[in-house]
Formats: structure tokens, C-alpha cells, sequence
């Protein structure tokens, strides 16, 4: 089990013994869930920092600097992780070396965590834009305008897209 605490500190824990594996430190609290694929764990700290962890030993593989505070919880996809900053712009980062591939940028805040479906990778901005770009290029497809914030994570069931805005509505995107 692995999450993140107001006291800097992403924790793993050993569920059958509920005792503490290791713990890692970042500069600030950590408000991103944390994604796990191929023994490694990816997240976000309010520091500015996506890191990405050994599973097992709790060791930094690699860390890259944003703009501002990372809150959203990462895609892991084949080679890349994806994840939003409130610098304004959604990264897709290589996970085994952290190195950008590209980088999104919005006129506002992105602290909606991405969903992925059919190569396309969807997301909130503060804009009140909820946006559609290409998972290897990262060029835009289509945005949507509502009439306040997007924060909420988008859902995709059925081929339908599911998010909400701080204009109180429920949008359906098909």
C-alpha cells in the first residue's frame, strides 16, 4: 500500500502486517494517489516535484521539476506517465528516465488527474476548458467550454465521456 501524507512523506506499507516498508521524503505535502507500474511508484508533491520510486527499496529512480505544485495522480501508460501541475500544463514524461516528451499547456491550473481511451488523453483545466490531446504527441484534438473550473477527473464508460464543473454541472461527451 502506498500513499502520500501532509507530513512530506509517501509511506509504504506491508498490508498482511500493517508495518512500514519504507518512507520517502519530498520538500512539501503530498495530495497526488500515487500510480504503481512495473515495480515502480510515480507522484506528485506540493514541492513542484513528479517523482517517480523504487517499489520495493523506497529509493528515488528519478524526479522532475514543474512550475508549481503537482496534486493530480498519474496515467501510466506503456512508457510514459502522464500527470497535470498547477503550472498550467499536462506532462507526458519517458518513466524510465523522466526525460519530457511533451508538455500541454492550459490558461489555467490543471489539478484534474488524465483519463485515457483510444490514444486520446482527457483532462480539466481551471480554464473551465476540458481538453482532448493526442497520447504520443500531445497536440490538441478538441476542447470543451463550461462555464467554471474543471477540477474533476474525467470517466470514460462506453464510449462516453463523463466530467464534472465547479458551474455544478454534469457533462456527458459522447
Amino acid at each position: 500500500l502506498y500513499f502520500g501524507s501532509n507530513d512530506n512523506f509517501l509511506y509504504a506499507i506491508v498490508l498482511k502486517t500493517v508495518e512500514l516498508k519504507w518512507k520517502f521524503e519530498t520538500g512539501d505535502d503530498i495530495y497526488s494517489s500515487p500510480g504503481v507500474n512495473k515495480g515502480v511508484v510515480y507522484f506528485g508533491s506540493q514541492d513542484s516535484n513528479f517523482y517517480a520510486v523504487n517499489a520495493n527499496t523506497g529509493k528515488i529512480k528519478w524526479k522532475f521539476k514543474t512550475g508549481n505544485a503537482v496534486w493530480t495522480s498519474p496515467y501510466v501508460a506503456d512508457n510514459m506517465v502522464l500527470f497535470g501541475s498547477f503550472d498550467t500544463y499536462l506532462y507526458a514524461l519517458d518513466t524510465k528516465t523522466g526525460r519530457q516528451i511533451w508538455n500541454f499547456g492550459t490558461d489555467g491550473y490543471v489539478s484534474s488527474s488524465p483519463s485515457v481511451a483510444e490514444e486520446v488523453v482527457y483532462f480539466g483545466s481551471w480554464d473551465n476548458y476540458l481538453y482532448a490531446v493526442d497520447i504520443h504527441t500531445g497536440q490538441q484534438q478538441w476542447a470543451f467550454k463550461t462555464e467554471a473550473s474543471v477540477v474533476t477527473s474525467p470517466c470514460i464508460f462506453n464510449g462516453v465521456l463523463y466530467f464534472g464543473s465547479f458551474d455544478g454541472m454534469l457533462y456527458c461527451l459522447k
